[in-house]
């Protein structure tokens, strides 16, 4: 019995530490935030990378695995984690932004003389 639970809890050991890595890509493919623009996707990301990890930090929790300090640390690691490879990861940067306002412009101005 002693046996089953030590593997249960070494899963959710290494389910926690992956999670914030995990969390941003599946977030990004697989859900509508992947369409908002770059601040909001970022602070979004964050907070759901925030939840997983807060689920199964409680899961561990309730096991006896963690206290309720590293419950914090790992939420507030995760958090900050998910955003920024979030915002890192990105595929909007600020040059493409202005080449595509610029050659919108300069199509928008053509047809006019």
């Amino acid at each position: 019995m002693e046996e089953g639970l030590d593997i249960i809890s070494s899963i959710l050991g290494i389910i926690i530490f992956f999670a914030p890595f995990v969390t941003p890509f599946v977030v990004v493919t697989f859900t509508p935030i992947r369409r908002l623009r770059q601040p909001i996707k970022f602070f979004a990301v964050g907070i759901v990378s925030g939840v997983v990890a807060a689920f199964f930090s409680v899961m561990t929790m309730l096991r006896g695995t963690i206290t309720s300090r590293g419950f914090f640390f790992i939420v507030g690691i995760s958090t900050v984690g998910g955003a920024l490879i979030s915002l890192l990861l990105s595929s909007e940067t600020v040059t493409e932004k202005k080449r595509d306002e610029l050659v919108r412009k300069s199509d928008d101005q053509s047809w006019r003389f």
